[in-house]
């Protein structure tokens, strides 16, 4: 057992090797939009969420149940169009340092990672300067998927649970 524990590798060195990955400028500032892109997202979910609070309050009763399921799959509709705004906010990060030649193209990748789609796809070959950014783009994405999710989830649970008894 010691043997296998003393035949483990160094764990600052793996640290250095990653973080030394991240020294170039570009991939520095893909950095700061992975956080911005979160960070973004939470709050547009927040900003909507708020909405829909202080519209459910004030005409959250059983007489504008139909109502609330309008409102309901408006939220869900601006909940997806704030995950576009992160995949454009990829996008327009990517093409302000030409990781691709097309718009698109960079559309397209930015959409997978941020989906977790796909990787694989010949069509997007990445140089090494690059290597960090499918997973600094799929963080964001999970991130954002996760903090959307948690609001669905509790907006489905307000609109459409029966009322508490007092």
């Amino acid at each position: 057992m010691f043997e296998y524990i003393n035949s483990l590798p160094n764990v600052m060195y793996i640290l250095h090797e990653i973080m030394g990955d991240l020294t170039g400028t570009a991939i520095r500032l893909m950095s700061f939009i992975a956080v911005l892109v979160v960070l973004n997202h939470g709050i547009l979910i927040l900003l909507i969420m708020g909405c829909f609070h202080a519209f459910d309050s004030r005409y959250g009763n059983l007489r504008y149940k139909q109502v609330d399921i309008l409102v309901y799959f408006t939220v869900v509709l601006l909940i997806l169009l704030s995950h576009l705004i992160d995949i454009f906010i990829w996008t327009y990060a990517m093409v302000s340092v030409n990781v691709f030649p097309s718009v698109v193209k960079t559309f397209c990748f930015a959409g997978e990672m941020y989906t977790n789609l796909d990787h694989n796809d010949p069509a997007y070959k990445l140089g090494p300067q690059w290597n960090m950014l499918p997973i600094l783009i799929s963080f964001s994405g999970l991130f954002a998927v996760a903090i959307s999710g948690s609001a669905l989830y509790g907006l489905l649970v307000s609109t459409f649970a029966p009322p508490q008894r007092k």
